[in-house]
């Protein structure tokens, strides 16, 4: 890419991580590599098979089992802090045209890292690397670091009514 930029996808609506997920694969089958860095999540989502359909897209989780549901625990801190130098180490790399670094703001919101953290990922990034941020509850202080954002809002869902995780829509 000439030029890539900053997009995030924010908000209580269903679709962050299914954006980023279908510009991965647009991307990738476009010839761009990508990488995909998880905060948060460590048990199995469809989209952790997506290396083995497209040679061009690299998945990494830096979370643990389960989604944090109370109060983060010493070892999310630690998930979490391992996510951050990594994603910081393929930032500076350059080997990726595209990095998504999904639900890093659901990272930020339990305090696993910092406003000036996720500055520091976007300044480390190349001018020719699309980096795209997703997850509820993102800082408006990074809003004005972004090129691109998207707020997903909620209108009606199916939660409502008892309908749970499905595998393949949402997880």
């Amino acid at each position: 890419m000439k030029r890539g930029y900053v997009q995030i996808y924010t908000g209580n609506g269903k679709g962050k991580t299914t954006a980023a997920i279908g510009l991965a694969v647009r991307a990738a089958l476009a010839g761009e590599k990508v990488f995909i860095g998880q905060f948060i999540k460590g048990m199995k989502y469809s989209e952790l098979s997506l290396p083995d359909y497209v040679d061009k897209i690299t998945i990494e989780q830096f979370g643990r089992k389960c989604f944090i549901k109370k109060s983060p625990e010493r070892q999310d801190l630690e998930a979490a802090r391992n996510g951050l130098a990594r994603s910081r180490e393929i930032l500076i790399e350059r080997e990726f045209g595209v990095v998504i670094l999904d639900e890093i703001f659901i990272a930020h919101y339990y305090r696993l890292i910092s406003t000036e953290d996720i500055k520091k990922l976007i300044s480390a990034k190349s001018e020719e690397t699309e980096l795209v941020l997703t997850g509820r509850k993102a800082p408006a202080e990074i809003f004005d670091e972004a090129d691109l954002v998207t707020e997903m809002r909620e209108i009606k869902h199916y939660y409502s009514v008892g309908v749970q995780a499905r595998e393949g829509i949402e997880f």
